[in-house]
């Protein structure tokens, strides 16, 4: 309203409402921009990283990545962070020489492995790494997009950085002990160097605990070759490792077997996927070494 030529502007009880809304949402605003909700349950986040491999990709391929790029799930379009940095290296392949008798490394002259960090807000449970929007684990196949580029890779490494990562003491259900060993083939090297003892590892499809990881060893993974001359020979495969990791887990008893945590059979011979906070990887029950 204006009085002697000035104007005066009035506030009734419904202006001060809208305006204490308004700061209520943005306050509300830069205390969840570093959290996030899963579950009904509000997780503080903080910066991660992770890097995904592709192999044997076109030269020009790296020419269509650019550091700040948004990356996504090509499945779903899941939210992955934003692109920190990349290189390109030439691929490199790895064959058995009948002649020589061993595996030998060459260089193709035609592709390149591309090597992409995401960089993204994440937090971290005992059972999870999760990075935007999707649980992530060394090991794991991602389907990874750009504007204007995808390609399916496996994620290589992980860092995440400052977050300390929570543990547990917790086997699982079950009322007997087992000490069993798994064992892990054809395992590069970082799938080995994700490996540690006090892990806790669970089975992929059903969730259940395996148990922690007392101790393990890593040895060269060797496979059998015929060579020139048709004599079989032992060659070791060079770049891969066979692991042998010792659990101690908690299982039950059912008429048909033992269980871990009361879901998956502990039965020697068997193969699944284990996964921990950050490691995925098939592996083999070897031996059980005592059940109590």
């Amino acid at each position: 309203m204006e009085h002697n030529g000035k104007l005066r502007v009035r506030f009734n009880l419904f202006d001060a409402l809208i305006i204490l809304l308004a700061l209520g949402v943005l306050a509300a605003a830069v205390v969840l921009r570093n959290r996030s909700v899963e579950g009904g349950v509000t997780h503080e986040t903080t910066t991660m990283r992770y890097t995904v491999e592709w192999t044997r990709t076109p030269h020009n391929m790296a020419e269509c990545i650019h550091v700040g790029d948004d990356a996504f799930r090509a499945t779903d379009g899941a939210y992955l962070g934003t692109v920190a940095e990349f290189r390109a290296v030439p691929h490199v392949e790895l064959e058995y020489s009948a002649a020589q008798g061993r595996y030998i490394r060459y260089e193709s002259p035609d592709h390149d492995d591309i090597y992409i960090t995401i960089e993204g807000q994440g937090y971290a449970t005992v059972k999870d790494v999760t990075i935007g929007d999707i649980p992530v684990r060394v090991g794991m196949e991602l389907p990874l997009k750009g504007k204007g580029y995808a390609r399916i890779g496996y994620v290589v490494d992980m860092d995440t950085m400052d977050a300390v990562l929570p543990t547990t003491t917790d086997l699982g259900a079950g009322n007997l002990t087992a000490d069993y060993v798994i064992r892990v083939e054809d395992a590069r090297d970082f799938i080995s160097a994700n490996i540690h003892e006090g892990d806790h590892l669970y089975e992929a499809v059903t969730g259940a605990q395996l148990g922690v990881v007392k101790s393990f060893s890593v040895q060269p993974y060797t496979e059998t070759r015929l060579g020139a001359d048709g004599v079989a020979r032992t060659v070791e495969k060079d770049g891969r490792s066979l692991v042998l990791i010792r659990l101690e887990g908690r299982c039950v008893e059912k008429n048909d077997g033992y269980y871990l945590d009361g879901a998956t059979e502990l039965k020697v011979g068997a193969a699944t996927y284990f996964r921990s906070q950050y490691l995925e990887r098939q592996f083999t029950f070897f031996e059980l070494t005592s059940l109590e």
